[in-house]
């Protein structure tokens, strides 16, 4: 425990100059090798690979626990997965793909087409999701 009774803490709020624009601000917090690109690089994956487990739970009509026993994961790892709350690595993705008929694709580039240019059958068959360095989708296989 602090004692901070003797301390003075500013909390006066300061006032922005201006607005930043939205080019400003991705040129700000989304620099080329900024923290905030790599979490929200990952944190599409995370979101995309949850959305569609979730989607294959209830298209199969799974239990957490159930879903969890078919791919070698805890009810507890399940639901981590599903609320994106970390990017599940290649292992885990293996084990997903081998036990299920979930295809898993993952594009990574300089330049990756924009959420845009996702095909409509892509788009309809699938969870998906795009940013300028990442396209990720998730589909039954067929």
């Amino acid at each position: 425990m602090y004692d901070t009774s003797d301390m003075i803490i500013d909390m006066t709020p300061t006032i922005a100059k201006r607005w930043l624009t939205r080019e400003e601000a991705e040129a700000t917090y989304f620099a080329e090798d900024s923290e905030a690109r790599r979490l929200a690089f990952a944190s599409t994956i995370a979101a995309t690979i949850g959305i569609a487990v979730l989607k294959y739970r209830y298209d199969h009509s799974l239990s957490q626990t159930a879903f969890g026993k078919l791919v070698g994961m805890s009810q507890p790892q399940v639901a981590r997965l599903e609320l994106g709350e970390h990017t599940p690595n290649f292992d885990t993705l293996l084990r997903i793909t081998a036990a299920t008929d979930l295809e898993i694709s993952l594009t990574i580039g300089p330049k990756v087409e924009p959420r845009r240019a996702i095909p409509k059958t892509l788009q309809r068959d699938s969870v998906c999701d795009a940013t300028d360095q990442v396209l990720i989708s998730v589909r039954e296989a067929r």
